[in-house]
């Protein structure tokens, strides 16, 4: 009986963290001197976007921003990471004024779940923007974890694990409302390697992992 009770607790163990997807998002350990992330949209390049990440030990934050093919940054995303997962703390979006100049403008987090490092059930975060004239967006993304696929990322294939969010803009007292579905894939050692856009008129378009540039390498190209 009582080995009974040590196997069952082992099974129990190991299904508690065979749920784990932690392994699987970005190595906070190799991204404390900054790392960019080259995501190439290869059938429309205007629409490439390059990510730099960036985490501090020291407070557990990782930082992304995200600037669009021509370098010009378009968003500042700083999360948390937790027992649970990672939780939004700021989020800052560049918008051009009439003169061509970014504009920052805060959201503010409603929902804070960025990723969760259990499987089993959908999570979100969700934020509200001001804009000009007291018009306001509430912006929302949900998640779950889909299951596991075979990628051929930077040359090589992969075992990735699939996410599917739910992209949703809505601006209140207005009927305005912009929405599109997006598949994550995700890797061992690298992260965020794929994403695969469906938007509600039907186009569709892919963004995929080709380069991981060092911080030098990044300042050299712009």
């Amino acid at each position: 009986m009582r080995n009974l009770r040590i196997i069952s607790t082992i099974i129990i163990i190991l299904t508690f963290l065979g749920c784990s997807i932690k392994k699987y998002y970005f190595p906070i350990s190799e991204l404390t001197n900054g790392k960019v992330y080259k995501y190439e949209c290869k059938n429309e390049p205007n629409k490439t976007q390059y990510w730099k990440i960036t985490y501090n030990p020291e407070n557990k934050v990782l930082t992304t921003k995200a600037y669009e093919s021509d370098f010009r940054q378009y968003e500042l995303f700083k999360e948390k990471f937790t027992e649970e997962g990672t939780e939004v703390i700021e989020f800052i979006s560049y918008i051009k004024n009439g003169k061509g100049r970014s504009i920052p403008l805060s959201n503010i987090p409603k929902d804070i779940d960025v990723f969760r490092w259990e499987k089993k059930d959908p999570y979100k975060y969700s934020a509200e923007t001001l804009y000009a004239q007291n018009q306001k967006t509430i912006f929302s993304k949900e998640r779950e974890f889909i299951g596991k696929s075979k990628i051929i990322i930077l040359g090589k294939e992969y075992e990735a694990i699939k996410l599917k969010g739910s992209y949703k803009t809505i601006v209140v007292n207005s009927t305005d409302k912009f929405e599109y579905t997006q598949f994550s894939y995700y890797i061992k050692g690298i992260g965020l390697a794929k994403m695969e856009k469906e938007y509600s008129d039907g186009k569709k378009e892919t963004l995929e992992l080709t380069e991981i540039m060092t911080i030098e390498q990044w300042n050299k190209r712009q």
